[in-house]
């Protein structure tokens, strides 16, 4: 009898087995990043909340919390103090303007200078208190996981191999010469080269055979129409002399503010046309991402707002990416293997 019952044991146990086996095959054919955030190498985790595509991390600022957009499009880390919980603002130091104690995210930073923003760039279902540029990303290796509305921060050297983040379902792309946690050894040879660079993850694309850069922005909205892409005028004219036919939507064109004001920027859209997909490029310079629901904005701005800086005062072909692009799976953002791995949903 103990014999049989242990048989009995033994098939259940295979069985629970089997079917746990056929459920994470199931999870990974959806493409769900059940596996990335099970992976202890991408070190430690804190949650997110993912509001209109964009990522939100808790944090706290002189002793009050707010939410803050992870956001890898910003050189610069902001604050709008309103946007605190319970309406306590945090207070600078005195005499400065801009700087605060304890900035706490992933750990205590200590003082740190923050840009003061007085109203939100960007609204989703939580209010909006600042703004986590790359002037503190670029110092670890994060990983964003919309899907599993987590956060993840890893020192160098402790993070997960290719062959790990691979398996995962991870592909790569480069953002060698636009981002590193040492700015100094920037190129950004379609930015203007070094002293020009905004320390942006960059990504190599094409359309139609045009090259181009691409900045990594989470922080651009563009949920209105999903799969933005922010051109500059360089790329527009190549895209031009390359035969590619844009298909003008005046009915969804833009005037937007600029850092200037009173001054704003008309941005005309466009859509690819069929045949002519935006695609993400390898390092041995094939595609691995092939979009083709792409809508292209034309950044024109006016000599007024030169100054303001971005892709559209570049004189060689850029773009930015919606946050869109990468909502729908798991991003990593490596400074120091300069490269972005990306994981879809299917």
């Amino acid at each position: 009898m103990a014999l049989r019952t242990l048989g009995v044991r033994r098939a259940g146990y295979a069985m629970l087995v089997s079917a746990a086996l056929l459920l994470l095959a199931f999870l990974e054919w959806l493409g769900e990043p059940s596996a990335a955030v099970s992976m202890a190498c991408l070190g430690e985790r804190q949650p997110l909340v993912v509001s209109n595509q964009m990522p939100y991390a808790r944090v706290a600022v002189d002793g009050r919390e707010g939410y803050f957009v992870v956001d890898f499009g910003a050189d610069v880390s902001a604050i709008t103090p309103q946007g605190f919980a319970g309406g306590i603002k945090p207070q600078a130091l005195p005499g400065t303007g801009n700087a605060y104690r304890d900035f706490v995210f992933f750990g205590n930073w200590g003082q740190v200078r923050l840009l003061f923003q007085p109203r939100a760039q960007v609204s989703g279902s939580v209010a909006q208190a600042g703004v986590i540029g790359t002037d503190f990303l670029s110092q670890h290796i994060y990983t964003v996981d919309y899907r599993g509305a987590a956060i993840h921060r890893a020192q160098r050297g402790a993070f997960c191999s290719d062959p790990e983040l691979a398996a995962a379902g991870f592909l790569p792309l480069s953002t060698s010469g636009y981002y590193a946690a040492n700015r100094a050894i920037l190129t950004c040879p379609r930015a203007g080269g070094p002293g020009h660079c905004p320390n942006i993850p960059s990504l190599p694309i094409r359309i139609g055979g045009v090259d181009a850069v691409a900045q990594l922005d989470t922080g651009f909205d563009d949920g209105s129409q999903p799969h933005s892409l922010n051109i500059n005028q360089a790329m527009f004219d190549a895209l031009q002399r390359a035969g590619i036919r844009l298909q003008a939507r005046p009915e969804i064109a833009l005037q937007l503010s600029t850092c200037q004001q009173g001054i704003t920027e008309r941005v005309d859209a466009y859509r690819l046309p069929a045949g002519a997909p935006l695609e993400f490029i390898g390092g041995a310079g094939q595609a691995v991402r092939s979009e083709r629901e792409v809508t292209l904005f034309v950044k024109r701005p006016p000599r007024e707002a030169l100054v303001c800086g971005g892709v559209g005062t570049w004189s060689q072909p850029a773009a930015q990416l919606g946050a869109s692009f990468f909502a729908d799976g798991a991003l990593v953002v490596d400074p120091f293997s300069a490269r972005v791995w990306f994981r879809r949903r299917g």
